[in-house]
């Protein structure tokens, strides 16, 4: 939804650890009414985005703010449920599918994944299987837990940021080696999109698949951003 401007202006205020934004006099909160508490280094950016609207408020150029209250509203005292769809992610994760229908791609994609589950094997001792048949092998579900509990301990914020970037790729093994900085934000999307990518070169694209991949890159970008800065809060 796009809603006008009603006000003059935006003020950053910090508290401790925290900032405060306010239109004129008053307190920015999320759409449910929340305080957002924000980190400063988050705040920082929000203000921003905040500060840069003209008339009309465009929520999709607000992806800090987005984020922030997708924290404050949908995240806040529900992370078990945050937790139990990276768990189903995780037990389909993108990275334990592979087909061998085609040599030269199956061959790309083995060389290209399988440093990602020796990484969380050596690093965690989580050991997770491969499926290469049509219906998906059962994961160990002690397994499936050693891996959940290394997130157990994020904040709603951070939360907020992982759980898109994980969603967005369908790979919490991805997601994961992005806050361990074995990859950036360029190499997420790029290993993501692996499949569809190579396919492209073989056999070229189509404007609306370019648009829905622009998207995708966008959003990973931004949620790779979001966490990004609250490495620095």
């Amino acid at each position: 939804m796009i809603l006008n401007k009603k006000w003059e202006k935006v003020t950053l205020e910090k508290t401790k650890d925290t900032g405060i934004i306010y239109l004129d006099a008053k307190e920015l909160k999320s759409p449910e009414g929340r305080r957002l508490n924000l980190p400063y280094s988050i705040s920082e950016k929000v203000f921003i985005e905040w500060k840069e609207v003209k008339d009309k408020i465009y929520p999709d150029k607000m992806p800090f703010y987005a984020y922030s209250v997708t924290a404050v509203d949908k995240i806040l005292n529900k992370e078990n449920k945050i937790l139990q769809n990276l768990e189903s992610i995780l037990s389909m994760d993108l990275i334990l599918f592979r087909s061998k229908d085609d040599e030269e791609l199956y061959n790309y994609i083995e060389d290209l994944w399988e440093p990602f589950l020796e990484w969380i094997n050596l690093e965690f001792n989580c050991r997770l299987i491969v499926n290469y048949d049509l219906f998906p092998v059962e994961q160990n579900k002690n397994e499936i837990s050693k891996c959940i509990s290394l997130v157990k301990n994020f904040d709603h914020f951070k939360f907020s940021g992982f759980s898109h970037i994980v969603n967005l790729t369908s790979s919490f093994i991805l997601g994961l080696a992005f806050l361990y900085k074995k990859i950036n934000t360029h190499e997420l999307y790029e290993i993501a999109l692996a499949e569809e990518l190579f396919q492209i070169k073989k056999w070229g694209s189509d404007e609306i698949s370019e648009a829905r991949r622009k998207n995708i890159k966008k959003e990973i970008s931004e949620a790779c951003e979001f966490l990004n800065c609250l490495q620095k809060k």
